[in-house]
This record gives structure tokens, sequence and C-alpha cells, in this order.
């Protein structure tokens, strides 16, 4: 089972996301920080194969993704829009590289659930 930690997304957000992947997909959702650097210390803890984040946020989630990277390099980042369908996914073990994808419920979870 996937398990995925979300970072700072709005509430109405993250509801569907629990909804999309966790119900639907039969992914775990081990956490939902509300900050960045309670993100950072629930890494930890929850060991996530996967970490949602805020695309609209484009630097902080970028700055993000690359200290999450530095210290947990077998996570995957996706940082999700909620104002276009986009995603954009750093790897795990990405080395600072990332691709861009169009979003869709399908697509999100393929994202999520793809090793």
């Amino acid at each position: 089972m996937t398990r995925v930690l979300i970072g700072e997304l709005g509430a109405i957000v993250k509801l569907g996301l629990r909804e999309l992947l966790g119900s639907t997909a039969g992914c775990e959702i081990v956490g939902e920080p509300t900050a960045a650097d309670q993100l950072l210390a629930e890494l930890d803890s929850s060991e996530p194969d996967v970490v949602l984040l805020d695309l609209d946020d484009t630097h902080a989630s970028t700055d993000l993704a690359m200290a999450i990277s530095a210290a947990h390099p077998s996570v995957k980042v996706i940082a999700c829009s909620s104002s276009e369908p986009r995603m954009r996914v750093f790897p795990a073990f990405h080395n600072g590289e990332s691709y861009v994808a169009r979003m869709s419920p399908e697509k999100l979870i393929e994202a999520v659930k793809q090793n």
C-alpha cells in the first residue's frame, strides 16, 4: 500500500485528496501537517512513499521538494495545482529533476502509485 503525506493544501483540496487517494485508490494517508516545518519533522515518523505539495506556491514547493529529497531521497514528491490541471512530479532519487504533467484524478493516482 502506498503511504501518502499531504502537505499544506487547502481544507477542501485535502478532503478531495483523502477521498480520491484513500478511499478510491487504496492509499494510506499517513499525515496532513499544516506547515512546511511540521511536514519535514513528520517525514521521519510517518515514513511516506509520496508527499503531496501545493504547486501554486512554486518557489516554496520546489525548495521543499529539494529539502525532502536531501533528507529522504527515496520519497517521491508531487506538487499539485488547485488553479489549473497540472502537477510537477519529483521522482524518488530525482537529484533536482522533475517533470510537469497534466493532472486528472486518474493521472494523479497513477503518479502516486507508480514506482
